[in-house]
């Protein structure tokens, strides 16, 4: 029987090669010409890891167990980012601070909130600590801005940031939180997404209007609006699993990352 579709395994494997296009051109930019559209297909990527993380939740024996995974991989990629910033720095002066799993880590978090007070609520017990749960990326924010403040106080904004993913902090902040919940909230009806999603994107479109280029900024400054041809993908879901591999998902992200970087690092100085 051929399958119709893409199950959430076929999802993911795009994404990654859309992300791989995205990340070599942001390492190797500077150490040899990159075509713009590299990244461009990368805008696709996030979005897709984002909606397979939210329907996870969704399918999820063991929702805790998930957010570990994803919390531990938000952790190990805070340290290893510092460790190839200060031993492989890029040659075209970026700095590696790529860490989704600390948004998909949010993400999950608000659902698995939002998972629970639900139950609470069907079965009449208080859900107050729910809600605090909720809140701790905005609290983490908060406490982040009040410290940075204080140049005494950069251990302890270092130490909130590399274990308590914050809201304002995680890799591409509200927005990306914003589409994981929505996408959840959508319930995988089709159309819901398909409007969400279309609304999410004309809004990042309209936010790169800058009024002293005009029109033209929306296209030519603005390229994460380009996340709108990864709507099909999501649309074209069969709701099967797929085969498994989840580690190889968690173990490539930052496998390849700092592999790329070292490359461009060493390439660099020939």
């Amino acid at each position: 029987m051929i399958q119709k579709g893409f199950n959430s395994f076929q999802i993911k494997i795009i994404a990654l090669v859309l992300m791989v296009f995205d990340h070599i051109h942001y390492t190797f930019t500077g150490v040899f010409p990159v075509p713009m559209w590299f990244t461009i297909l990368g805008r696709l990527s996030a979005p897709l890891f984002i909606f397979a993380t939210a329907n996870g939740m969704r399918y999820t024996k063991n929702p805790v167990k998930y957010l570990m995974r994803l919390w531990i991989g938000s952790v190990f990629m805070g340290f290893g980012n510092e460790l190839i910033n200060s031993y492989f720095p890029l040659p075209n002066g970026g700095i590696i601070i790529n860490n989704i799993f600390s948004t998909l880590f949010i993400i999950s978090l608000i659902i698995f909130s939002i998972q629970r007070i639900s139950i609470c609520k069907k079965e009449s017990r208080p859900f107050l600590q729910y809600i605090f749960l909720m809140l701790v990326p905005v609290f983490s924010s908060i406490i982040i801005l009040l410290a940075m403040s204080d140049p005494g106080l950069f251990f302890i904004t270092r130490g909130i940031m590399l274990f308590v993913p914050s809201l304002l902090f995680c890799e591409g902040g509200i927005v990306l939180v914003a589409l994981g919940v929505g996408l959840y909230l959508c319930n995988q009806d089709k159309k819901k997404i398909g409007i969400f999603y279309f609304l999410l994107s004309l809004l990042i479109f309209a936010m790169g209007y800058n009024p002293e280029i005009g029109v033209e900024s929306m296209f030519l400054d603005n390229i994460q609006w380009y996340m709108v041809f990864a709507l099909p993908f999501m649309l074209l879901y069969n709701k099967q699993k797929g085969r498994g591999m989840k580690y190889f998902f968690y173990a490539f992200y930052p496998a390849h990352i700092y592999i790329l970087t070292i490359l461009a690092n060493i390439i660099s100085k020939y």
